[in-house]
């Protein structure tokens, strides 16, 4: 009796302690078991879908899933091995009437207990929001793969396979991948595009006529009364003049998980959509390739302002891709991120926001600035080498430079990291934990990696003003940063109300559009906009007192 009540309270403290963690985060919590199969919903689910919490409970997750996205969520989530947690990146949700619902951003953790069970958050995104990634970690086997195919080169096959069922209980989609990717490169390059169509890298000149009767057999086995299927492939050459077998591959891989749903679509105008993202993957990874090795990019700088005193602490770098140093470069990075290219660009980064702090009096230590760092990047030994190197080149640089980990989800070993951390605080670089409050995780990260500052979301922020209990939830983690002697900075202040919630709550620091938009040109901060909402002007004591007297007051 007591060890059955010990595990009932070690699966709920295991719940609660999940959606402690999401709470920033998410909208919509669901848990769900192996098959997807919804077990419980918690959250926003009917403002979402138009259907209440219990109507989802006991539905497989992709039957409220829309269309064109099914296929890729559950691939990512099918995928999940135990203790690994992912962004799976946007979806749209299924609407009422088969009408497509609400843009969502997804993050999946499956625990390693004997539940096996899948969690996944929801956040609903504006509709002009960018679309948020999904991890990606088939581009170094990829990258192998190709390099072995050698002076022979590489295809691709491209299948459309209809009538994808079940076989004594298994799903077919299961043993057919296991038979694609039996006859692809290195024996996994073989991948589901959608509910009806895979694709299978190949060495050249490689045919599949035995396959497709193959394939034709398992799924009249399925289901002898159901009409003969219909299996059509379609071969594409993989040429890119000039790109490295790595490039090749980041390209491929960026393309193929944006193939969308089209299970509906013929074989040709599948076709085509692949050539078509294949030729835009190509060219964006070329291009990033440039910015990197030429140092083709910008810096924009945008002030972190001491909520107290109105002064400004440092300023964050910001890459920008266009000459005015304005453009976002949110798609830029993000492709960097899910191609592995972000360790090259963050190390290009750096080199660039040095290079800038060398053009100022080496003897000016009032203008401080903070460099982004993927969480990719922390556990890559060539970027810790590339980054010490400049450093050690560089030793002016203390006190003149800070980092801030972003994309902190991405950190694949929590130790290494905070190893790597310390060993910048030790050299005298203060170490700002980004995007605290965006994942899931970010209490974890909080207890493993020692730093100076958190800075927290700023939807996380939006949605603490929007919540019940957001302004008491807000306070408690700022005072728990404070009793770990972290300092907390608030991003994406827009407006006096943001402001007045986040001095309300104990944090000191401020960024957002509030206090300036980024610029190329750091002097244009000299004169801070808004200050006086951080600094009230100076009183007139004579003024005050002439006023004292004239009400009657002694």
């Amino acid at each position: 009796m007591l060890n059955t009540e010990a595990a009932t309270t070690a699966l709920r403290l295991e719940r609660d302690r999940y959606a402690l963690l999401a709470f920033c985060w998410g909208d919509l919590l669901l848990t769900l078991d192996p098959r997807l199969r919804i077990e419980t919903a918690s959250g926003a689910s009917e403002a979402l879908t138009g259907l209440p919490e219990q109507a989802w409970t006991g539905r497989n997750l992709t039957d409220l899933i829309a269309a064109q996205d099914r296929g890729r969520i559950a691939a990512v989530l099918e995928s999940l091995t135990p203790t690994r947690r992912v962004l799976a990146g946007t979806i749209r949700l299924a609407g009422r009437d088969g009408a497509v619902g609400a843009r969502v951003s997804v993050a999946a953790h499956r625990l390693d207990t004997a539940r096996d069970a899948i969690y996944v958050s929801m956040r609903k995104l504006a509709e002009d929001a960018p679309d948020e990634p999904e991890e990606i970690e088939e581009v170094p086997r990829l990258a192998e793969r190709l390099a072995a195919a050698g002076a022979q080169g590489a295809e691709m096959t491209l299948f459309a396979i209809p009538g994808i069922a079940q076989e004594g209980g298994q799903p077919l989609g299961e043993t057919l991948g296991d038979l694609l990717r039996a006859h692809s490169l290195g024996g996994d390059t073989a991948m589901r595009l959608d509910s009806g169509h895979y694709s299978v890298l190949h060495e050249a000149g490689r045919t599949f006529g035995a396959v497709i009767h193959q394939i034709e057999a398992m799924i009249h086995a399925a289901d002898p009364t159901a009409p003969p299927p219909r299996i059509e492939s379609m071969t594409l050459p993989m040429q890119a003049e000039g790109m490295s077998e790595g490039d090749l591959a980041r390209g491929l891989v960026y393309a193929m998980h944006r193939f969308g749903e089209g299970s509906e679509l013929s074989l040709h105008e599948a076709g085509q959509r692949l050539r078509e993202r294949l030729s835009d993957a190509m060219g964006s990874v070329t291009r990033l390739r440039r910015a990197i090795d030429d140092g083709v990019f910008g810096i924009a700088f945008q002030p972190i302002v001491d909520i107290r005193s109105g002064a400004i602490h440092h300023f964050e770098a910001l890459t920008r891709f266009d000459e005015a140093g304005t453009g976002s470069p949110f798609e830029t990075i993000l492709l960097a991120e899910e191609t592995g290219l972000i360790e090259e660009f963050d190390l290009a980064m750096a080199r660039k926001a040095v290079s800038w702090l060398g053009t100022l009096p080496l003897n000016d230590e009032h203008v401080c600035i903070a460099v982004n760092i993927s969480g990719r990047s922390i556990n890559s030994a060539a970027y810790a080498e590339g980054l010490h190197r400049l450093l050690e080149e560089n030793i002016w640089l203390r006190r003149r430079l800070s980092f801030e980990i972003t994309e902190s989800a991405q950190i694949a070993d929590l130790d290494a990291a905070n190893g790597f951390i310390q060993g910048l605080r030790r050299r005298g670089f203060g170490v700002t934990l980004d995007d605290f409050g965006a994942g899931a995780a970010s209490f974890r990260y909080l207890s493993v990696l020692e730093v100076d500052a958190v800075k927290f979301d700023g939807a996380a922020i939006r949605h603490a003003q929007r919540a019940q209990k957001g302004r008491a939830f807000l306070s408690a983690l700022t005072e728990l940063c404070r009793r770990m002697g972290i300092s907390t900075i608030a991003e994406m202040i827009e407006t006096p109300e943001a402001l007045a919630f986040v001095r309300e709550c104990g944090c000191n620091f401020v960024q957002g559009y509030l206090f300036g938009q980024p610029a190329a040109d750091i002097g244009r901060f000299a004169q801070l906009p808004n200050r006086g909402l951080l600094v009230p002007p100076r009183r007139d004591p004579v003024g005050a007192a002439k006023a004292t007297a004239r009400r009657g007051r002694p």
